[in-house]
């Protein structure tokens, strides 16, 4: 809702398409100041408007993929590959991907679609022979819910703690 030059919060996010969030810190450093008008908050579009051109004029909301013009030696595996966004980000530094290992079918499925010429391992990881690769580095996070305060925390009691094992195994 817009009285006069004031704007709602929700009016705002769907009108100026700045976040719910970005308003509240605004108005948590005191960038801003809400009014209240019969219970509900209101804010000064002119102010919001001032405030958003200063802080992103002459920025791009794209970003640019900083990707190395040097090929590096070293090479890769990656275990726990997911869709591939570490393995990319390690292409993109230089880096040689040799292996990437992941159960998830879809996910698999997205790793062999966007990059054909990368060896990809649909399949557990304790059915995989590394015996056959050697690279320079291996890297990708195994599961981490058995070990995190956001989940139960029972570690190797947990079957996804147990995938550690499986990434020593691949490093040795």
């Amino acid at each position: 809702m817009i009285i006069k030059d004031l704007i709602s919060l929700d009016s705002i996010e769907k009108e100026l398409n700045i976040p719910y969030s970005t308003i509240r810190l605004w108005e948590k450093k005191g960038l801003i100041k809400k009014k209240n008008h019969n219970g509900t908050f209101y804010f000064s579009k002119a102010q919001i408007k001032t405030l958003y051109n200063q802080i992103f004029k002459g920025l791009s909301r794209k970003f640019n993929v900083l990707k190395t013009k040097v090929k590096s030696n070293f090479t890769i595996v990656e275990l726990f590959a997911g869709a591939g966004g570490l393995a990319l980000g390690m292409e993109n530094a230089g880096l040689d991907t040799k292996l990437l290992v992941e159960i998830d079918k879809d996910a698999g499925a997205t790793l062999s679609l966007n990059r054909p010429n990368w060896n990809v391992i649909i399949d557990d990881i304790a059915n995989v022979d590394f015996n056959n690769f050697t690279s320079d580095i291996v890297s990708g996070g195994f599961p981490c819910q058995a070990f995190s305060y956001a989940g139960n925390r029972l570690g190797f009691e947990d079957t996804r703690g147990t995938l550690f094992f499986e990434y020593v195994r691949a490093v040795k």
